[in-house]
């Protein structure tokens, strides 16, 4: 039974392939850095970025919750505050001080 022959490379092949192989990893992990910050600097606060009402925030809520929305006064419940997605300025969520505290928007009619 023959041993299994340990292939040798020259430095200059083994950095390249550490590069080629670790590049990747570092620019996903630096761009996983930049959306956390950017979701920990976002305008809602943490404790409104329940995106579907179930009372509890997810990983994927907290990050959306912190980068696409932000916050304005209710235009359909007075004292109430819309989450709102910056890009499109549509209400995904109502937030009021008063019970029910969370409700989900109505979709807007197709036009």
């Amino acid at each position: 039974m023959q041993l299994a022959r340990v292939i040798r490379f020259p430095r200059r092949q083994k950095l390249l392939l550490t590069f080629i192989l670790l590049f990747p990893l570092a620019l996903f992990l630096l761009a996983g850095l930049r959306a956390v910050q950017l979701a920990r600097e976002g305008e809602v606060p943490d404790e409104l970025r329940d995106l579907d009402c179930d009372g509890k925030v997810s990983p994927a809520e907290w990050l959306r919750g912190g980068i696409d929305f932000r916050l304005r006064p209710s235009q359909a419940v007075a004292g109430c505050q819309d989450v709102y997605a910056a890009k499109s300025g549509r209400t995904l969520v109502v937030r009021c001080p008063t019970e029910p505290r969370c409700r989900r928007a109505l979709p807007e009619p197709s036009r």
